[in-house]
């Protein structure tokens, strides 16, 4: 075996039964080297650094996760062979692939666009997705690590991805600065959004030619990344509204990879992520965690009460069938930043137990139900009238935006094509312009619909600032007073959680951050069939003038 400091250098000589052609590149973490396989061919031979080798731990986690990286499908990522030793320095043996890197690419040959740019994301979300089934955080991916091979682009260096793990007590620092994750930077523990920013960043580059975060030297790109907005100027959408998700600082705000090449691959390019304030942010969903946990009543509301026309909002309830329904006195939840919005808190005080808001898991959500950019025909919304007194809005869908309006008192529920599943769901809008008339109502719904006398949903009064739960079940209402003041915007979102068949919580989106609001409890139709017949769906009730939405989806925990 050749000595490994020839080797180093770039000199002839073996890795293994590897005959050496040349030295590619040299690396934080280890040395790449082009060589000639007796049963491979060609194939590129990666070195660990003997400063990193030479702790034991790192050496047996390198060689244990290349064989894991082993087992990841080889489309869109170059395959591991092998692994080996040289020396005390581990190596990893992979597939060997011609080209340039999209770092070399784009300072060549200037920016990505069009479909060029298209194929790079999807090729690379493909590789992501294949790469965080195994299990694999990358851990380093940037543009230098993307080759835009004969065959496509391809993601190489997840084989020692893992490994460095072990090197967050050291004073190295595993990743190039500029494309890590906020989390890597702070010394927290990764999780597979971790590479999600990074592809983040990477695709701002690929589509611009300079860095989503800038600095004049490493120290000022790191803060800047922990604490500043990233440039998100010259990205095109959709996909620009895909990267600000992924940029998100907390990691539990930020798509997985298998979830945004549904939404770049479902025809319109939008699914549900849609442009808007800082984090334009999907309903995330790979299955990896449980729905988010609401917590329990204390007690039951005994008995239906009816309520005046006012309503301020509707959920989904359950099936034709109700087995029983039992609505809780209203747990509302209200923290802090809630409470000091608008006038009226002392009503949401009074009620609400001070906790603090978790988001929703959007990870636990991910088979997508129904998806609507609203760029299809009105036709494809059935729409229910809750009341004679009240007309239908007249709607209209064009350009990724509905509207609904008319010039005399209006309320209509509308129900999106394609059955739920009958499991855990949530049901999301994002919001678009309120008539802003100061009218009584001038109110939008999210929820589960099944007829105009059966449904629940989520509620945002704009004229009156507030945020709540209605439950209409045989054209009588089964819930207590349960309103808070919440003052939401274009761009934002509202949600409905159904989990266990018998809560629903309603979620609010302000800046980029899911706040959990009010939460009751029902008991569902046993029957899948029966819990079918209540399809996501949003409603629209206004006093006069035109209300607007940008988009509602479905989704479920269901596989």
């Amino acid at each position: 075996m050749t000595d490994s400091r020839v080797v180093g250098m770039g000199g002839p000589g073996r890795i293994g039964e590897h005959q050496v052609v040349r030295l590619l590149g040299e690396g934080g973490q280890g040395a790449v080297y082009l060589a000639q396989s007796p049963d491979e061919g060609r194939v590129a031979v990666k070195v660990l650094h003997r400063r990193l080798a030479a702790d034991p731990e790192v050496r047996r986690r390198f060689l244990r996760e290349a064989e894991v990286a082993a087992s990841v499908a080889p489309f869109c990522t170059a395959r591991v062979i092998g692994t080996g030793m040289l020396g005390e320095q581990p190596y990893i043996v992979s597939e060997y692939v011609p080209g340039p890197s999209l770092d070399e690419l784009v300072k060549r040959d200037g920016p990505r666009a069009g479909g060029g740019l298209d194929r790079l994301a999807i090729s690379t979300l493909t590789a992501l997705a294949s790469i965080h089934r195994a299990g694999i955080v990358h851990r380093d991916f940037k543009p230098g690590n993307v080759i835009l091979g004969p065959e496509g682009p391809v993601v190489i260096d997840f084989g020692i991805a893992r490994t460095l793990d072990a090197m967050a007590t050291t004073s190295h620092v595993a990743g190039t600065p500029a494309y890590m994750s906020p989390e890597q930077l702070s010394d927290r523990p990764l999780t597979l959004a971790s590479d999600m920013f990074s592809w983040a960043a990477t695709m701002v580059f690929a589509a611009t030619g300079r860095r989503a975060f800038t600095g004049a030297h490493v120290p000022a790109i790191m803060h800047s990344i922990l604490n500043n907005p990233p440039d998100l100027s010259g990205v095109p959408e959709p996909l620009r509204a895909m990267v600000a998700a992924c940029l998100a600082k907390d990691p539990a705000d930020r798509p997985t990879a298998e979830r945004l090449l549904r939404d770049l691959t479902s025809g319109d390019g939008r699914g549900a992520v849609r442009p808007g304030p800082a984090a334009e942010q999907t309903l995330e969903d790979k299955a990896r965690s449980a729905p988010p946990a609401v917590p329990t009543a204390p007690s039951a509301l005994d008995g239906a009460k009816g309520r005046p026309r006012r309503s301020r909002g509707s959920l989904v309830a359950a099936g034709a069938v109700l087995v029983a329904l039992a609505v809780t006195a209203g747990v509302l939840l209200v923290p802090s930043w809630l409470a000091g919005n608008a006038g009226g808190g002392e009503k949401a005080a009074a009620t609400a137990s001070a906790v603090a808001p978790p988001v929703i898991d959007r990870r636990a959500y991910p088979t997508v139900d129904v998806a609507d950019g609203f760029d299809g025909a009105a036709a494809d919304h059935d729409g229910y009238q809750p009341y004679s007194e009240e007309v239908m809005p007249v709607v209209k869908v064009a350009g990724g935006r509905l509207t609904g309006e008319g010039q005399s008192p209006f309320f209509g529920w509308f129900a999106l094509p394609g059955a739920p599943s009958s499991g855990d769901t949530v049901s999301v809008i994002t919001l678009g312009a309120f008539a802003g008339t100061g009218e009584e109502e001038d109110s939008v719904f999210v929820g589960r619909v099944k007829d105009a006398g059966n449904y629940m949903g989520a509620w945002y009064n704009n004229t009156r600032k507030e945020v709540g739960i209605d439950v209409r079940v045989d054209g009588e209402f089964r819930h207590d007073p349960n309103s808070a003041s919440l003052s939401l915007a274009p761009g934002d979102r509202l949600a409905l959680v159904l989990s266990g068949g018998t809560t629903i919580t309603s979620y609010a989106e302000t800046g980029g951050t899911w706040r959990r609001l009010t939460t009751a409890h029902i008991d569902l139709p046993a029957t899948p069939q029966e819990r079918a017949r209540w399809r996501h769906g949003f409603g629209m009730r206004g006093t006069t003038g035109t209300i607007a939405l940008d988009a509602a989806a479905g989704h479920s925990a269901a596989g």
